[in-house]
C-alpha cells in the first residue's frame, strides 16, 4: 500500500525535530539550574566568554567534541585543537531557536543521562576517556531517544570540526574554489 499523501520524512526534518523534542524534554528540570550558570559563566576559569550556550553546556559539549573527534583518532589534530565547542557555541544563535534550543537539551541529556547507559553515576564530563567512549557506545546501542541525542550532537560535532580550515589537508579537500583566487 503506497501512501502518497505523506509528507517526505528526509534526515534533516528528523534531526530538526529529535532535537526541538529533546530541547522541550530535557531543558524543563534544568532550567533553573542553568539560569544560575549562565550568570556565573562570565568568572568561570578557562571558559572563554559564551555568545549561547551556558558554562555547563559548554563543559559537556568540550567532553563531548573531545569524545568524538580525539587528537590522534582519525587525524592528528582533535576537536580542542580547533576550538570546536566555541565555534559551535558562537554558531548556534544562527540556527532556527528550536534547533538551538534542543542542542542544549540533547547536551543536558549527555551530561545527566547518558551515563547511566554505561552504568556510570558521574556526569559525562567527569568520566574518564574510556567511560566517555563506553557512554557514546551504549548511546549508539540503544533505541529511541539515546540513539537520536547520538546522531544528532555527532552530526553538529563532526560537521563544524570538517568547516575548519585546518582540517582540509587531512581530507584532501584544497579549500572552497571561491578562494582559489585570493591565494
Amino acid at each position: 500500500m503506497k501512501l502518497d499523501h505523506l509528507p517526505e520524512y528526509t534526515r534533516r526534518v528528523f534531526l530538526n525535530r529529535t532535537l526541538q523534542a529533546l530541547g522541550a524534554a530535557a531543558t524543563l528540570p534544568l532550567a533553573t539550574a542553568c539560569f544560575g550558570e549562565a550568570q556565573a559563566a562570565a568568572s568561570t576559569p578557562g571558559v572563554p566568554p559564551l555568545v549561547f550556550l551556558n558554562t555547563r553546556e559548554y563543559i559537556t559539549l568540550v567532553a563531548l567534541g573531545d569524545a568524538l573527534i580525539p587528537p590522534g583518532g582519525a587525524f592528528e589534530i582533535g576537536a580542542g585543537d580547533v576550538g570546536l565547542a566555541r565555534r559551535i557555541d558562537s554558531y548556534l544563535p544562527r540556527m532556527d531557536p528550536g534547533i538551538a534550543t534542543g542542542f542544549r537539551g540533547a547536551l543536558a541529556f549527555v551530561e545527566e543521562q547518558s551515563p547511566a547507559l554505561a552504568g556510570k553515576k558521574t556526569p559525562f564530563s567527569a568520566l574518564s576517556e574510556g567511560d566517555r567512549a563506553a557512554v557514546l557506545n551504549g548511546m549508539l546501542r540503544s533505541d529511541g531517544l539515546a540513539r537520536g541525542v547520538f546522531t544528532a550532537t555527532k552530526y553538529v560535532c563532526v560537521v563544524h570540526f570538517y568547516t575548519v580550515d585546518e582540517t582540509w589537508k587531512f581530507t584532501g579537500y584544497d579549500g572552497p574554489m571561491l578562494l582559489e583566487n585570493a591565494r
